[in-house]
């Protein structure tokens, strides 16, 4: 492993304060946009907000910075190209379950490292089917390495998100609440750290 990568998460996990996780407008940006799929675009803009000093107590920039390697790898040329950015990142994930902020981190986001999760299987099982040993071998030691602990995608939307509002309401009635709140807010303008009917963002939701 990267000592440096290491010596970077520890050294975050003791410097950290309570306000690791609060809203910044740009972080709030790059969830929306991977959400969206943009993965150039969050890749590079991850990269930006690397470079500055004024976020170095987050790991959010570097976290979004190797999700994105990850998805983009899937190109056949992006991979030949960046095998010392998916190196980094492969690290970097790795070393993130050594430290409790880098273990919260990964359970805030859980539903993108399962989605992510889903991504690197199918790709895997088609590089299987192309042939290329040596590609499928490199990601089935990244799910083992880095995935095997993160619950498959079916998992976490068969998780209710809200407690139960009686004892035996059904996973199935529980959905159909929540999409019938939704509703209620579609056409609300997205307004950032916006938290009420006339605006609001994913966390305000």
């Amino acid at each position: 492993m990267n000592c440096r990568i290491l010596f970077f998460l520890l050294s975050l996990s003791l410097l950290v304060t309570n306000n690791s996780f609060a809203q910044v407008k740009e972080f709030d940006m790059l969830e929306l946009k991977y959400s969206q799929g943009l993965y150039r675009q969050v890749h590079k803009k991850a990269r930006k907000l690397l470079d500055v000093p004024d976020h170095d107590y987050s790991m959010l920039p570097r976290y979004y910075y190797s999700i994105t390697a990850l998805q983009l790898a899937q190109n056949d040329r992006w991979f030949r190209r960046n095998q010392g950015v998916l190196k980094d990142a492969r690290e970097f994930l790795f070393a993130l379950n050594r430290t409790i902020d880098g273990r919260r981190l990964l359970l805030a986001h859980q539903e993108e490292m399962s989605a992510l999760k889903n991504d690197l299987k199918q790709w895997a099982s088609d590089t299987k089917v192309q042939g290329d040993t040596k590609k499928f071998d490199w990601i089935q030691n990244l799910l083992e390495e880095i995935f095997k602990d993160v619950p498959s995608i079916e998992k976490i939307e068969e998780t209710p998100i809200t407690k139960p509002v009686a004892k035996n309401i059904s996973v199935s009635a529980q959905r159909a609440l929540l999409v019938a709140a939704s509703q209620k807010h579609l056409g609300t303008p997205y307004k950032w750290a916006g938290a009420d009917p006339k605006g609001f963002d994913c966390s305000g939701f």
